[in-house]
C-alpha cells in the first residue's frame, strides 16, 4: 500500500495538531472507532489531557478536510437528526456526577458535526487486563468492584437514562484500582431508533447484551443494564464471556437446555449469595432478573448486626452499686424522718392545753397569799362541776363556806398585819 492510499484510507479521522472549538482543544492522536462516532485524545487550552468524542456515523457522513456532511442529500435530514440526538444525551450525561462515572466536562458544535469532552482516565479497561492476566483480579476487588458499580449505574438511572453499552471494554481501573464506567450507548440507541439507515446497525455486544437488545422496538429497563453488568462479572470468573442471549432465547423456545451454566457452586472464594446475585442478573427473561441496582445490593449486602452493649469494668460497678446503697439509705432516713415528725405532731395535739400562771392582782401580795386564793379558786370550779349532780343548793352551801376560809386566809386585817411585820426598825 503506498503513501497515498494510507493517508487516503484513513481521511475520516481528525489528524493530531487539529484545533476544535476556536483553539480551546487541540487534537493529540486517535484512539477509537465505532458505527456512531470516533474517540480523540486531547488536550485543552490549560494543556490538561481529554478524551473527546466526535459523532461521526460513518454510514452517514463523511469528511471533507474538516467539515462533516452528509454523504448524499437524501441523507442529510437523518444526519442532522443524529447530531441533535447527541448533543441531548451528552448534556443529560454531564448531569450524572458520580466517582464511577466518566465526567463529562464540556459539549459544542464545531466542523458540522457535534463533540463530547471526557475526563481522561489513566489507566487500563476490564478486557485488556484479563487478556493480560486472567488472574489480576482477586476475590475482594472484585466484589468490591461490583458494589461500586451498582451504586454507580443506580445514579445513572435514577437520571432517567441507561448505559447499554456495559462490557469489559467499557469499564476502566484507574491507578487507584477504582472501576470507571464510560462509552455510553444511550445516544446510539436514540439514533438507531431516528434513523433507517442506522437501524439496520445492532447496537449490540455479543455474550453482553440482553435478548431485548436484539428486537426492534423491545422493551428496555434498569433490568437490560442488569443483564450486562452479570455478563460481565460472569467473565471477570469464568475468563470468558457467557453465551448470547439469542442462542439462549432460542434454546429455551425449543425446550432444551440453557447453555449457560450458573456460578452458584461452581467457584471457591464467592459466597452462595454473591454468584447466586449473577445468575439472576443473567436470567433470559427481564421479569426474572433484578429490577434495580439497589436491589441487587441489597441481596448481597450483610444486614447490619445490632452492635452489643459497652462492656461495664469492675470499677464503674462498684461505683454503681454504691450510689445505689447512698439512694436506698437516703430514702429509709428519710421517711423514718417523716414517720417521726407525724407522730410527734399527733402527741402534741392529744396533751392538753397547760394552765396559764396567775399573776398576783398587787405588786404587794405575797406569792403564797395569791396562790392560796388561786387553789380557793380551783375548788370553786371543782364545786361547779360536782353541782352537776348535787344540785344547786349543795352547791352554794359548798360556796359560801370556801368564800369564809377565803376570807379568812387572804383578808384585808392578815394583808395588813404582814405588812407592818416587814417594816424596818428605827
Amino acid at each position: 500500500m503506498s503513501t497515498a492510499d494510507a493517508i487516503e484510507e484513513f481521511t475520516d479521522e481528525l489528524k493530531p495538531g487539529t484545533k476544535l472549538l476556536r483553539g480551546q482543544y487541540t487534537i493529540v492522536g486517535f484512539l477509537n472507532a465505532g458505527g456512531f462516532g470516533q474517540t480523540y485524545l486531547a488536550k485543552d487550552s490549560l494543556d490538561r489531557t481529554v478524551v473527546i468524542k466526535e459523532c461521526f456515523p460513518g454510514t452517514l457522513c463523511s469528511r471533507s478536510h474538516l467539515l462533516v456532511q452528509a454523504r448524499s442529500r437524501s441523507h442529510q435530514e437523518e444526519f442532522q437528526l443524529i447530531v441533535r440526538l447527541f448533543m441531548k444525551e451528552a448534556r443529560r450525561l454531564a448531569s450524572v456526577q458520580h466517582p464511577n462515572i466518566v465526567g463529562v466536562h464540556q459539549v459544542f458544535e464545531d466542523n458540522g458535526t457535534a463533540y463530547m469532552v471526557l475526563d481522561f482516565i489513566e489507566g487500563e479497561d476490564l478486557l485488556r487486563i484479563l487478556e493480560n492476566d486472567p488472574q489480576a483480579l482477586g476475590p475482594q476487588q472484585i466484589r468490591e468492584m461490583l458494589r461500586k458499580l451498582l451504586h454507580a449505574i443506580g445514579c445513572v438511572h435514577e437520571n432517567s437514562l441507561l448505559h447499554r453499552d456495559i462490557s469489559p471494554d467499557n469499564i476502566l481501573l484507574d491507578k487507584s484500582g477504582n472501576p470507571i464506567l464510560i462509552d455510553f450507548g444511550a445516544a446510539r440507541e436514540s439514533a438507531t431508533r431516528a434513523s433507517r439507515v442506522l437501524s439496520a446497525l445492532q447496537v449490540v455486544k455479543d455474550g453482553y447484551s440482553p435478548q431485548e437488545f436484539y428486537l426492534a422496538g423491545g422493551n428496555q429497563g434498569p433490568y437490560s443494564d442488569m443483564y450486562s453488568l452479570g455478563a460481565t462479572f460472569y467473565h471477570l470468573l469464568i475468563g470468558d464471556a457467557p453465551p448470547h442471549s439469542q442462542s439462549r432465547l432460542a434454546a429455551l423456545a425449543s425446550k432444551q437446555a440453557d447453555p449457560y451454566q450458573p456460578l452458584l457452586g461452581r467457584l471457591s472464594g464467592y459466597d452462595d449469595r454473591f454468584l447466586a446475585a449473577i445468575d439472576k442478573a443473567m436470567s433470559v427473561f427481564p421479569q426474572d432478573r433484578h429490577q434495580s441496582a439497589q436491589e441487587w445490593l441489597e441481596s448481597i449486602e450483610e444486614a447490619p448486626r445490632p452492635e452489643p452493649p459497652p462492656a461495664t469494668t469492675s470499677r464503674e460497678t462498684e461505683i454503681e452499686i454504691s450510689i445505689s446503697k447512698f439512694v436506698e439509705e437516703t430514702n429509709k432516713a428519710i421517711l423514718e424522718e417523716i414517720q417521726k415528725a407525724a407522730l410527734t405532731e399527733q402527741e402534741s395535739k392529744d396533751e392538753p392545753e397547760p394552765t396559764p400562771r396567775k399573776e398576783p392582782y398587787f405588786e404587794w401580795q405575797l406569792e403564797e397569799d395569791w396562790l392560796e386564793e388561786d387553789e380557793a379558786e380551783e375548788q370553786a370550779d371543782q364545786a361547779l362541776s360536782e353541782n352537776e349532780t348535787a344540785g344547786n343548793e349543795a352547791y352554794n352551801d359548798r360556796l359560801l363556806s370556801i368564800d369564809a376560809a377565803s376570807e379568812m386566809k387572804g383578808g384585808f386585817f392578815t394583808a395588813i398585819a404582814r405588812i407592818l411585820r416587814l417594816r424596818p426598825r428605827s
